[in-house]
């Protein structure tokens, strides 16, 4: 379907395999995003339309953060960290596992998570644009090129004839996922076929005014002053790198009682200054220490995240995580910068 040159071989085997089993569990990575949620959210409302008989799940290996909690059909995930058994189970007894936005399962987090994932031997299929897919999955739709991993399902959705159920649910989540993980069309894969999926999502319904409203003007206020405080005392700049880091650290976040979710966005805000194409903002959890990297342009800070840390992601936009202080993230972030940058004088 237009960019994704799939075989009909490849469909009719994912169409068999879908309407050949009864319990089938669909993934989305740990702490899931607009993207993650909207495609895996829609994906199993499309699966339960054409197979009824089957019993058919969302596993989120996290809560679902405040931002994104006005989303469709939320209402029927099941959650890992409040059911922990039961999702055990689940994985256990699913004859069909689909992992969608996330490349490998060691993106589920949980020790015992991904090892019952590991251990199960149903079909395990991938939907998924990151770079670098796991080889061992049973059938792989993985294509980097894709702004989204919503914009595969949706092609996917019409290569398997099933357009007709793309209601302005399914339409509104899968352009949620889209809007997000293209910085609302900021970011690249910014192809002509990605506004063709648009059009076609919001001629199917999708609330493109609502999505809007509700990731732009429903922000706590904690979230509002903890930009303030992180503009005024915790923006470092680097002019000579065209670069930016933002550090928060375990008491910074406790003392405004923020969560993951009231950090969102934060670590795109430099990228507005003038002359400032890179941004790394460093969070100390309990056990780690988190990283996003976003840049504009073509700078590629999947490149600093992997160097760097082991990490990965796309060209403007990556993560990673780091088993030290937050002092020596930002050592190693910018010693993966000025190296990058080096090269690109040369």
């Amino acid at each position: 379907m237009g960019k994704y040159q799939w075989s009909v071989e490849r469909v009719e085997q994912l169409r068999q395999l879908i309407l050949s089993h009864r319990n089938i569990i669909i993934l989305p990575h740990t702490a899931p995003d607009g993207d993650a949620l909207g495609s895996t959210l829609a994906w199993a409302k499309v699966l339960q339309t054409v197979h009824p008989e089957a019993t058919i799940r969302v596993l989120s290996p996290d809560r679902i953060e405040n931002y994104l909690s006005w989303l469709p059909l939320l209402d029927e995930l099941l959650i890992y960290p409040d059911a922990e058994e039961e999702s055990l189970r689940a994985i256990h007894e699913a004859d069909l596992l689909f992992h969608l936005d996330h490349n490998q399962p060691s993106r589920l987090r949980y020790a015992p998570l991904i090892e019952a994932v590991e251990q199960s031997k149903a079909p395990h299929i991938l939907i998924d644009h990151h770079l670098d897919p796991d080889p061992t999955f049973t059938l792989n739709f993985s294509y980097p090129e894709a702004s989204a991993t919503c914009e595969l399902v949706h092609a996917l959705i019409l290569s398997l004839g099933w357009e007709q159920y793309i209601t302005s649910e399914v339409a509104t989540l899968l352009l949620t996922g889209i809007i997000t993980d293209t910085g609302r069309f900021m970011y690249s894969h910014l192809s002509p076929e990605l506004f063709v999926t648009t059009s076609d999502l919001l001629a199917r319904g999708a609330d493109y005014l609502h999505i809007i409203d509700r990731l732009t003007y429903h922000n706590p206020e904690i979230q509002i002053r903890l930009q303030g405080y992180v503009l005024d005392q915790k923006l470092e700049l680097y002019p000579e790198l065209r670069a930016a880091c933002i550090i928060l650290t375990q008491e910074e976040l406790q003392r405004f009682g923020a969560t993951k979710g009231d950090t969102e966005g934060l670590v795109n805000i430099p990228l507005t200054i003038e002359g400032i194409d890179c941004c790394c903002f460093i969070r100390e959890d309990k056990t780690q220490v988190k990283l996003s990297f976003r840049s504009t342009g073509t700078f590629p800070v999947n490149q600093l995240a992997s160097t760097g840390f082991g990490g990965g992601g796309h060209l403007n936009a990556a993560g990673a995580e780091y088993q030290g202080s937050i002092q020596e993230a930002k050592n190693i972030y910018l010693c993966e910068l000025r190296k990058l940058r080096a090269q690109e004088a040369i």
